[in-house]
């Protein structure tokens, strides 16, 4: 399978988007299931009509192109989106008009726009997509791409209902940047009594990312094996970690956030980076991660910094069946 890289994580062949694994899950599983959904019995996590700003996912290929809604921002902070079948169909109507264009953010940046073609509920048409077994649907858009960032056969970025001033990076990253990270990923092994022959150089990413301006990149160090077990995939044992380290007093690089899991390949959480992006407008980026186990559903992390810490803001299930029949 083809995977797409946003943010210049690690992705590998056994990952592709997100959103469509998710769809393709629920497709298989939501005929399976008759009782209400969360989200049937959850009160909304805000007013639709008042429209506040939305963080969207685009996602697919040059010729079929998607924007989907992944969380809102109320009062500063990443919500879930939580909504009966009537408000997701007034979100569509809010946001999803044809030639609606939206900024899309890549690596924190701005790297183009889309441009609405297609949403949802078209008046006397077919809903862009269905599901079995399923009444609502989270609603997407089909979208043209504007961009000059070179592009995978599949993609993902970045994108906000209201564009976010940004400031490009000015420091630099660390000269020998695989070794820096390597040093990261293993002062995180160690302390789980794991070593240096814990990292697989076929499937270990070393990465730098800029998240506030001026100051020293954030390091990423990755490890999934696309294999996920030693004995076939899902099968036998396997070490995955995703770590973040800084340095913001000048005193060398730290862990300031990691996940690291050894053990059977199906009972292991997996993780990996989607990109980054000042989402709340406090001068830091948040950080997106896709959470994912063999055979369920994937989750959607938002980590925001502080202290010098990374800390989980937001976990929400990539859930695309709203409200089962």
């Amino acid at each position: 399978m083809l995977a797409a890289s946003a943010g210049g994580g690690y992705v590998g062949p056994m990952r592709r988007s997100a959103l469509i694994l998710s769809i393709l899950a629920v497709t298989a599983g939501c005929n399976k299931a008759k009782q209400p959904s969360e989200q049937d019995q959850a009160p909304p996590s805000f007013d639709v009509a008042s429209k506040p700003t939305l963080v969207f996912q685009v996602f697919g290929t040059r010729d079929s192109t998607r924007l989907v809604p992944i969380a809102a921002i109320i009062d500063g902070q990443a919500r879930a989106i939580v909504l009966p079948g009537a408000d997701w169909r007034r979100l569509d109507s809010l946001y999803f008009q044809t030639g609606t264009a939206y900024p899309v953010y890549r690596d924190g940046q701005p790297a183009g726009m889309v441009t609405v073609t297609r949403r949802m509920w078209e008046r006397d048409s077919e809903p862009l997509y269905d599901l079995p077994g399923c009444r609502e649907v989270r609603p997407m858009a089909a979208v043209t791409l504007a961009t000059s960032v070179p592009l995978d056969p599949a993609f993902e970025f970045l994108s906000l209902s209201v564009a976010r001033a940004s400031v490009p990076p000015a420091a630099p990253t660390p000269r020998d940047l695989n070794a820096a990270v390597r040093a990261l990923a293993l002062t995180a092994l160690r302390a789980e009594q794991l070593d240096a022959e814990d990292i697989d150089t076929a499937w270990f990413s070393a990465h730098a990312m800029h998240v506030t301006a001026g100051a020293k990149a954030t390091l990423v160090a990755s490890q999934v094996d696309a294999n996920g077990g030693d004995a076939g995939p899902g099968a036998g044992h396997t070490t995955h970690f995703l770590v973040l380290g800084d340095d913001p007093d000048g005193t060398g690089y730290k862990v300031s956030y990691q996940h690291l899991e050894s053990g059977e390949a199906r009972t292991v959480e997996f993780q990996r980076l989607l990109d980054h992006l000042d989402i709340t407008g406090d001068g830091t980026d948040e950080v997106f991660l896709e959470s994912w186990r063999y055979a369920s559903d994937n989750d959607l992390v938002v980590l925001s910094r502080s202290s010098g810490k990374w800390h989980e803001l937001l976990r929400v299930k990539q859930q695309w069946c709203v409200r089962k029949r």
